[in-house]
């Protein structure tokens, strides 16, 4: 069986770093997990407060994560989720 990714989007950069700390405290290697942040411009968003107007920015991250095995991945997705993944998904690694 070739390893799997689950993938997870998340709203707030810290619920990412939160949901990692845990991950690496459940015996996660380092390498097995990749943090990519993202900054877009949102049209039509309510702007930053002190930012004099305009559209504020978007700071989504993707959390990927090699699974091992099927119970692996379903004990990484749990994670996602409790730790306020807006969904997650799943590739072939």
């Amino acid at each position: 069986m070739r390893n799997r990714k689950v993938m997870g989007i998340f709203e707030r950069p810290g619920d990412a770093e939160k949901l990692k700390e845990e991950l690496l405290e459940a015996g996660i290697a380092r390498h097995r997990i990749v943090i990519s942040r993202r900054e877009d411009t949102i049209v039509g968003e309510v702007p930053e407060p002190g930012t004099g107007g305009g559209p504020a920015p978007a700071r989504a991250c993707l959390v990927a994560v090699v699974a091992r095995s099927p119970v692996d991945r379903e004990q990484i997705a749990r994670l996602m989720l409790r730790h306020g993944a807006r969904e997650t998904l799943e590739s072939r690694g």
